[in-house]
């Protein structure tokens, strides 16, 4: 039975973080809209980049916080980890929005679900990715050195 208590612990911090990423995500999403209609902006580029950039922030610190650790981390290690984590972010939103963007067909079809969702999809799960890599690193680093 006490193998099953990381295993628990790492499952609870990882759907932690993909509920509070994916809640923050998508008001990272809607304030980008926001800050695009409020400042102006006209074009679409610039749209997607709000919406990318949101995203990524939204579910960067959505993520940090679902599996944010107090004890014994510096604030060093704390902030490469947001900065690796908000990298992460910006790199699956990216891919979330080029496989969201072909999905619909002109001739026949249109997809049920936006380029948005795949936006925010995509962040979510590069970002849980790479924040279970790192806690599973960190926790085999004192393994390695016995």
């Amino acid at each position: 039975m006490e193998w099953l208590r990381p295993l628990i612990g790492l499952t609870v911090r990882t759907l932690m973080g993909v509920l509070i990423g994916g809640t923050f995500g998508f008001l990272g999403v809607g304030i980008g809209w926001g800050s695009f209609v409020f400042f102006g902006a006209r074009s679409g580029d610039t749209l997607l980049l709000f919406f990318i950039g949101g995203a990524s922030v939204g579910v960067a610190g959505g993520v940090s916080l679902g599996w944010l650790n107090l004890h014994g981390n510096s604030g060093i290690r704390l902030v490469a980890m947001g900065s690796l984590l908000l990298l992460a972010a910006a790199g699956g939103s990216w891919g979330g929005y080029q496989f969201g963007s072909v999905q619909d067909v002109p001739c026949c079809a249109t997809a049920d679900v936006s380029p948005i969702t795949y936006i925010v999809i995509g962040a979510i799960l590069a970002t849980s990715v790479v924040a279970l890599i790192l806690n599973l690193s960190y926790r085999a680093l004192p393994l390695f050195r016995r």
